[in-house]
């Protein structure tokens, strides 16, 4: 028998044949300035953990763990990868020339592992490996769109995967590896897009590499833990080479923003390095990761954020709404009843307030009973609203509202039913509730009737509508509110002509309500201060900020700058920042708040508006 230094790791690069090919990774969907790539990494891995739960009594665990030693006779496994790289015209990380290996291993516990036969093409395990965009996964799953291994190839420098996984259905182990490479011609041939991890090719799969001694080698190079006790089976990945802001701080603030309710109900434990994150730690974590926290809201007051999630899970009689028909215009209605005024004065008086929404949704032919969980609470001063919706304990972030005003809505999705009905309405990253031509199929093909949006529309918009429910005072706009988006015609008579030829100040540029404040720009950058028609005190303000480039609506790139890193100078107010955003909170009389260290060969365009608490 073979030594472990004497395996030799053999790696496929197939000819395409006469099959059409799709070169590339969909990188698009992770490459976002508003989601940084460790968020969306950390989402896709702990979903497809989740998905594959194995005992619901014990919680999903799934390991982070980064490496670094020396590669020794250990390039053997990835020795064929850096050659075919090569030969594609590829990067080659330095460090390999350095001989050094450097990976990161996501691993579970408690989960199915990748199952079915490994002689089917149409397996979880050959779906996963080989059918991209074709996924054994039900509607009730947070993922199913086949997206998972993309994201784990990016992640990689060298867009590699070896994955190592013992299945709960007949305890057979298995290793594959996969590659995206650049397709080429050779000679007659064209190689392919991918290339696998295997001894040879046999019909529509791959024979696997299946020696004990070989897994014994995979698993000794990357520290994967083998599962060896009799019931124990899971998935493990090897990331090697991974990007740099791929980092265990990063990776845990992920999972606590996306994936909190699950870690609170004991579903979810993760590890990252020596770090337990789980229902008894996640207080104490949160409120150290403060600094790496993306949402603002969060950031700010950390275990305000745990507070309500846990409350949402573990209240056991919560107020009941219920809307026969489920549509958004219910909600609307239920503003001037006494059922809700009841429900107001214990807002106010409690300052938070748990809510079950039922409703129906018609499947199958059948009209079903659903909910859906909210908490309410009056957001803190100074403080910035909390506004989440989770599916399955699993954060769907841009379902949120515009205006939250001074309210905190958390909302949690737990019924199965209703769980499966957003899971196929949501796009590619999970991140939206979606309509199109695709979706409208995968509800009919589920059994949902028509209309088959009129729930979606609902769920998406209750963030905006439960807060005017709740603050009806202030769900009317004020006559000025439109200000800064469209232009007000003057009582006053002018001739046109008259009009253009006026001069328009330089010195200063207001924008937002002028009673409240305006904004002067310089050729370095802008302030934000006091009009000399304001009249209430406090107020607060949001300012964004972009480099003009010709369109009505330039965008942002974090290579522009940040604000965060300007040079800012204020008195009598708070001032945060976001990317490009400038968040001013607290704003006395006498605030002012000045941010330079701009190009100034380059025309900001600012955009802003104030508000006031309405405590």
């Amino acid at each position: 028998m073979s030594t472990p230094n004497q395996i030799q790791a053999k790696w496929i690069w197939p000819f395409s044949g006469p099959n059409p090919i799709n070169f590339g990774l969909d990188s698009e969907m992770f490459d976002r300035t508003d989601y940084r790539y460790s968020e969306t990494f950390v989402r896709e891995a702990i979903q497809n953990s989740l998905d594959a739960r194995l005992d619901e009594s014990k919680p999903v665990i799934v390991n982070f763990r980064f490496h670094k030693k020396k590669l020794s006779t250990k390039k053997n496994l990835l020795r064929e990868i850096i050659d075919f790289r090569q030969e594609s015209g590829l990067r080659i990380p330095p460090e390999w020339k350095q001989n050094i290996l450097r990976w990161l291993v996501i691993q579970d516990f408690n989960s199915t592992g990748l199952r079915g036969p490994i002689n089917r093409r149409t397996s979880d395990f050959w779906n996963y490996w080989l059918n991209f965009g074709i996924s054994n996964k039900h509607g009730s799953n947070r993922g199913g769109r086949g997206i998972g291994r993309v994201t784990f190839l990016i992640s990689s420098r060298i867009q590699t995967v070896i994955g190592y996984t013992r299945s709960s259905c007949d305890g057979k182990s298995a290793i594959c590896g996969m590659a995206a490479l650049k397709p080429r011609e050779d000679g007659e041939d064209f190689r392919s897009t991918h290339a696998y991890l295997a001894e040879k090719s046999n019909g529509s799969i791959f024979q696997l590499h299946d020696t004990d001694s070989f897994r014994h080698e995979v698993c000794s190079t990357f520290q994967f833990t083998e599962y060896t006790a009799p019931l124990s089976s899971g998935l493990a990945l090897a990331i090697p080479y991974p990007h740099e802001e791929l980092k265990t701080e990063q990776i845990l603030a992920a999972s606590i923003e996306n994936f909190a309710p699950s870690i609170l109900d004991h579903t979810l434990k993760v590890t990252a390095d020596d770090i337990v994150l789980d229902a008894d730690s996640i207080e104490r974590i949160i409120t150290s990761l403060a600094g790496d926290l993306k949402r603002q809201a969060i950031r700010e007051d950390p275990q305000r954020y745990i507070d309500l999630v846990r409350r949402i899970i573990e209240t056991k009689r919560p107020e009941k709404i219920v809307l026969p028909k489920g549509n958004k215009n219910e909600i609307i209605d239920l503003q001037n009843s006494k059922y809700i005024a009841k429900l107001q004065d214990s807002l106010d008086k409690r300052h938070q307030l748990t809510l079950e929404i039922t409703f129906p949704i018609e499947c199958e032919n059948k009209r079903r009973n659903v909910s859906i969980r909210a908490i309410i609470a009056i957001t803190p001063s100074a403080k910035q609203p909390l506004d989440n919706l989770f599916r399955d304990g699993m954060s769907l972030p841009d379902i949120r509202s515009n205006n939250p005003g001074n309210l905190d809505l958390i909302l949690l999705v737990s019924h199965r039913l209703l769980a499966n009905y957003l899971n196929l309405c949501e796009g590619k990253a999970h991140l939206d509730l979606l309509e199109s031509k695709d979706i409208t199929e995968r509800l009919r093909d589920r059994g949902f009737a028509t209309p088959l949006f009129e729930v979606k529309r609902m769920i998406k918009t209750l963030p905006t509508e439960l807060r005017k429910v709740f603050t009806p005072d202030i769900t009317e706009p004020a006559s000025n509110v439109l200000e800064t988006f469209f232009s007000v015609p003057s009582d006053e008579t002018e001739s046109n002509e008259k009009r253009r030829n006026q001069a328009n100040p330089l010195d200063t540029f207001p924008v937002g309500n002028p009673r409240s404040f305006k904004i002067d720009k310089y050729a370095s950058g802008f302030r934000v201060h006091r009009s000399n028609e304001a009249k209430i005190w406090p107020i607060n303000i949001d300012v964004r900020v972009v480099y003009a480039d010709g369109s009505r609506k330039p965008s942002w790139s974090p290579f522009d700058f940040r604000l965060d890193r300007m040079v800012v100078n204020s008195r009598d107010c708070t001032p945060d920042f976001d990317d490009n955003k400038l968040m001013v909170r607290n704003c006395g009389p006498s605030f002012s708040v000045e941010v330079t260290g701009f190009d100034t060969n380059r025309e900001l365009q600012i955009t802003a508006r104030s508000w006031q608490d309405e405590n």
